[in-house]
């Protein structure tokens, strides 16, 4: 089956990507995730589309060049929050 005809809707979409379906609608209405076809009231996928999109995540997020670190201790966690920063979250 060629990957243009195949349309997938907004839960067979979320379903494959494992994500919830109002995540899609926050990025259609955002203009950013897979490109669609609004068909009456609905958002349809094309797989070919969908085939495409997904590359280009994989090719953004890649694997780390040769040069970058990747030991944890050059990458340090970000601080646990002060004594002083807490206090002031638990007055808001």
């Amino acid at each position: 089956m060629n990957p243009d005809d195949v349309w997938l809707s907004t839960d067979e979409l979320a379903a494959r990507l494992k994500i919830p379906a109002k995540t899609l609608a926050v990025w259609a209405s955002a203009g950013r995730g897979p490109r669609y076809a609004r068909i009456g009231r609905y958002r349809r996928y094309r797989l070919s589309d969908l085939l495409e999109w997904e590359q280009d995540q994989l090719d953004k997020t890649g694997r780390p060049e040769a040069d970058e670190p990747t030991d944890r201790a050059q990458h340090p966690r970000r601080r646990p929050p002060t004594k002083q920063h807490r206090s002031r979250q638990q007055e808001h």
